[in-house]
């Protein structure tokens, strides 16, 4: 993401946050870090980062840093390794950081296929009318943002399996 992210990345980010995705990493000098939400750029080159549920992500992270506490020569492999076995061990999935990226990704990809569908077939009639009485009571609203609300709410249901 440059300096003004593009609505697509906003979207996926948007997409990870209704799914519940978060982030535990280890940096490059072995810092170890979480995120209540992953992000599609996470900062720091060299961190090896991992998705996983909201919630989880800090107690590992914190399991983590205990274990590395006792384990103060570790480096950073033996960091991730460990990451994989207390996720293991705690039933979590862990997925690599650039495969949940590819699949929010994916998923606006996907509400952004549909709706070029539903442009085609006119099945967009009900929420052009919709946009065009909010418009009158508020000229400041922009068609591309309420789109985007229509596409968020997209996502919102393939974040809660309802898309699927």
């Amino acid at each position: 993401m440059g300096n003004k992210p593009t609505r697509n990345e906003l979207l996926a980010e948007y997409y990870l946050r209704a799914a519940g995705v978060a982030a535990v990493w280890v940096d490059a000098d072995g810092y170890i870090g979480a995120k209540d939400v992953a992000r599609l750029y996470l900062g720091e080159e060299g961190r090896i980062a991992f998705c996983c549920t909201r919630g989880v992500h800090f107690v590992l992270a914190y399991r983590l840093e205990l274990w590395k506490q006792e384990h103060p020569e570790a480096d950073r492999a033996t960091l991730i390794d460990r990451l994989a076995q207390l996720a293991a061990e705690g039933s979590v999935g862990l997925t690599p950081h650039a495969v949940a990226i590819e699949r929010a990704l994916a998923a606006v990809a996907a509400v952004n296929e549909a709706i070029e569908k539903m442009t085609a077939c006119g099945d967009l009639d009900d929420f052009n009318r919709a946009f065009k009485a909010a418009r009158k009571a508020d000229p400041t609203i922009r068609y591309p943002d309420h789109l985007d609300a229509k596409k968020a709410a997209m996502l919102d249901a393939l974040a809660n399996g309802e898309g699927q």
